[in-house]
């Protein structure tokens, strides 16, 4: 996908927020357990006003809470909603992908980091928030298994430096849009040498270019792969050669990943 892409899915699911927004802010959303529409539109708009504000200004910092929504009324809080995609956009628009800014993605400091995440996260919590009016409408595939990807490299895969790894022998190969990732399970242990804090047995992955024949092949659309990492749909839309147990087993690696 190229910028432009990225930017118009940004705009038109940020529109389709607010329209599940104007359809009532009180149900409750079950992707977010807890959370009821209002609580999706009030995340999903600090999260876009903080990058906004990293963008524009720059920060190679980690940017400041952006929290003010807690005590929005209804209206106010759409309006609140789409000044903050409106500048989001317009700031996206203009900057060059390859600027220099803050993120929390270490191999990759750079605008164009936010404008694929913006694009992601948006999409992810437009279907929350139509999920809590029913069912969600259609993700763009190819959106989808661009997604699948950012999931993978970004959220997924890796460890620290400092871990000791253990690799599983069982991979899985997903193949969704012309696209394929050979991904293998690991666990990693240890102890961080700045907090002190210690982990054991954490869950991951790591990507492979070629390797052994996988113990599973899933295959699925890019909206179904995606949004079923993602904890957004089931595993009805995929299709699964070998042992079925190694696709829930990636879901879970996927939620411990990305909280």
């Amino acid at each position: 996908m190229n910028w432009g892409e990225y930017l118009q899915a940004i705009r038109s699911d940020g529109a389709a927020v607010l329209d599940a927004g104007r359809k009532g802010l009180d149900p409750e959303v079950p992707s977010t357990p807890g959370w009821t529409v209002r609580d999706v539109i009030a995340h999903l708009g600090q999260v876009h006003r903080q990058k906004t504000h990293i963008v524009r200004e720059l920060l190679v910092d980690e940017a400041p809470d952006f929290s003010d929504f807690a005590l929005r009324g209804d209206d106010s809080l759409l309006e609140w909603f789409a000044e903050g995609l409106h500048e989001l956009t317009a700031v996206l628009s203009v900057a060059d992908p390859a600027t220099h800014v803050h993120t929390w993605h270490e191999p990759d400091q750079t605008v164009g980091f936010w404008i694929r995440r913006m694009a992601h996260e948006t999409v992810i919590h437009r279907v929350d928030a139509e999920l809590g009016h029913g069912a969600p409408t259609p993700v763009n595939p190819i959106l989808g298994a661009d997604g699948v990807d950012e999931i993978l490299t970004t959220f997924m895969e890796g460890y620290p430096p400092w871990a000791e790894v253990t690799r599983s022998p069982v991979a899985v190969r997903l193949e969704s849009e012309g696209r394929s990732w050979n991904v293998r399970f690991l666990s990693w242990t240890g102890t961080s040498p700045n907090s002190g804090k210690a982990f054991d047995d954490e869950a991951g992955i790591e990507l492979e270019a070629d390797g052994p024949s996988p113990n599973a092949v899933v295959r699925g659309s890019g909206d179904a792969l995606d949004l079923f990492l993602w904890g957004r749909g089931s595993a009805d839309g995929l299709v699964t050669e070998g042992h079925p147990s190694v696709l829930l087993y990636l879901r879970d690696v996927a939620a411990s990943s990305t909280g």
